[in-house]
């Protein structure tokens, strides 16, 4: 049993190794990507695209989508969405009682005192 359990967190190991080698590996491709003329970097509502363009600042091909950040994007879709319910019960409605007239407190005396006496 014992040599199960080894065998399974070895194997774990190496397969989450070699997917960080894999993902690190596209990272650094997308990061050191040769510049023909220049890049836009456009940040939209799904992320940050950056755009090649030549010279004259057309695109000379498919926009790049940046690969930074994508793990938080993966996890904003993976979570359920909220299920709204609407309250059970009786309805009552609560009135805010009138303002009355407030009277007012006597006004404090201002009681300064003097410095500290240092012995």
């Amino acid at each position: 049993m014992d040599m199960i359990r080894t065998l399974a967190r070895i194997s774990a190991a190496i397969l989450l190794a070699a997917i960080l080698a894999a993902t690190s590996l596209s990272m650094a491709v997308a990061r050191g990507q040769t510049r023909i003329a220049g890049e836009i970097v456009i940040c939209t509502g799904y992320g940050i695209a950056t755009i090649a363009v030549d010279v004259n600042g057309n695109p000379i091909g498919p926009a790049h989508i940046c690969p930074d950040m994508v793990l938080g994007l993966m996890a904003a879709l993976d979570a359920a969405p909220p299920v709204l319910m609407r309250p059970e019960g009786d309805v009552r409605r609560v009135d805010a009682p009138e303002p009355r007239g407030g009277t007012s407190h006597a006004v404090p005396h201002a009681r300064a005192r003097g410095p500290p006496v240092l012995a």
